[in-house]
């Protein structure tokens, strides 16, 4: 049976990319939205598609199935062909193809020439809805993610982000790390991640980017002939929760074979769809962005306590987490959280200024335009934003960041910067 096709072509151009993205928009009758770009700069073809389905999505029981169902997708074969099977015709069709896990999406990438198109859009079908993973290569699998985490837990940074995050969201969904934990992957069974596959990945559920050397409309008839024919599946439910509020600051160690000490101090920032997101990327480059941000100035070249030190804000679909991190002598940490917290208190109560917000404005749109530079870039940029805020988020980003006024920024300095109720998480040594 062959479904509706309702098309919508719209022009959005990104200044400072060097060209026009004239994308041709489309939603299959069975809810796959597909976004197809011609560019004609190199003869490849970039597909990325995205599953409205991350670690937020996951109960308790499912912890952790999200990735190893990417990992299973990618690796363990289909109805179709066995897992070496795959990995050889992608090799012989000169494929790169990969996977991403966040706790807000999935996605499934495949670059390759572009007269292999065809090819690509057969197994991309193929992997996102006839995978089946018999246990023994799940178990294969199971072991390969074990070792992620074991590399995880080896490097300083992870470990205290991974720690932290149980603390800070509490029954948040964000509170979920995205690899899972080593029991639930050891134990979880092949009957239950099957049922989690058939029941969210599903074409509704699902944004398809494809950007290359291409015809648009032949492209189309290519996806409508692969992806059509699949039926919807259950719409994703997110497990949301409140985060939780603290009126202290609440400290996590962590004793690791380390020769320096690790200082993470994190708070909670807004949802993407709050126009604070924006003043918050601003706040967090003019804060730690590099080497003449405030942290690095003072802690770094002026006081000579770090080794390093930066401020991030991850974009997340809900509250996305806020920290400062800093890596020094075992000695001088309470110095540094000392300063950090003093230069965080000066900004909240003097602000920033109008040559800093510039420069801010500047460097944040350079490092933009920069992420836009590769069709693959574009393709896994826009599929990946569009299943949890939308692609407009992208497009328009550049100018919402131009829009914030000296006055909103110091506002939102004072409404999310914390020195007094935030998680406290050091690595020092054994």
């Amino acid at each position: 049976m062959r479904f509706i096709l309702v098309t919508a072509s719209l022009v959005l151009c990104l200044p400072g990319i060097g060209f026009s993205i004239d994308w041709q928009q489309t939603e299959l009758g069975n809810g796959l939205k597909v976004m197809i770009l011609e560019n004609h700069q190199v003869p490849q073809v970039n597909i990325s598609t995205s599953i409205k389905v991350g670690a937020k999505n996951e109960s308790d029981f499912f912890d952790g199935a999200t990735h190893l169902l990417e990992h299973l997708i990618l690796f363990r074969g289909t109805e179709e062909m066995s897992g070496e099977e795959l990995g050889s015709a992608m090799t012989q069709n000169g494929a790169y193809f990969n996977g991403l896990t966040s706790s807000d999406w999935t996605d499934f990438v495949i670059s390759l020439p572009k007269e292999n198109l065809e090819f690509a859009l057969k197994i991309h079908a193929d992997m996102l809805f006839r995978s089946n993973f018999p246990e023994e290569e799940m178990d294969k699998e199971r072991q390969a993610i074990l070792e992620e985490i074991n590399i995880t837990e080896d490097n300083p940074f992870f470990k205290a982000y991974r720690t932290t995050l149980g603390t800070l969201f509490g029954n948040h969904p964000y509170s979920k790390i995205v690899l899972g934990t080593k029991d639930n992957i050891s134990t979880i069974p092949r009957d239950s991640v099957y049922a989690y596959y058939k029941r969210y990945y599903a074409p509704n559920n699902m944004t398809m980017v494809i950007v290359g050397d291409i015809n648009a409309g032949e492209t189309l008839e290519l996806v409508r002939k692969y992806f059509g024919d699949f039926p919807r599946g259950s719409v994703v439910k997110d497990n949301y929760r409140v985060p939780p509020e603290r009126d202290e600051v609440v400290e996590i160690e962590i004793r690791k074979d380390v020769g320096q000490a690790y200082l993470m101090m994190t708070t909670i920032g807004p949802k993407a769809d709050s126009p604070d997101q924006f003043r918050v990327d601003i706040m967090a480059n003019l804060l730690g962005g590099g080497e003449s941000s405030r942290l690095w100035k003072k802690l770094k070249d002026e006081l000579g306590l770090v080794y390093s030190v930066s401020y991030s804000f991850y974009t997340h679909k809900y509250e996305g987490p806020m920290f400062s991190l800093a890596t020094c002598d075992p000695e001088n940490i309470a110095n540094v959280e000392r300063a950090i917290n003093e230069i965080l208190l000066d900004v909240k109560q003097n602000g920033f200024t109008e040559t800093e917000l510039r420069k801010a404005k500047n460097s944040i749109k350079t490092d933009h335009y920069t992420s836009l530079e590769r069709g693959m870039d574009i393709a896994n940029q826009f599929a990946q934003i569009d299943s949890y805020i939308g692609y407009q988020f992208t497009v328009d980003y550049p100018a919402n960041i131009e829009k914030v006024t000296l006055a909103e920024l110091n506002a939102a300095a004072r409404k999310y910067l914390n020195t007094d109720t935030y998680v406290k998480t050091t690595v020092v040594p054994k």
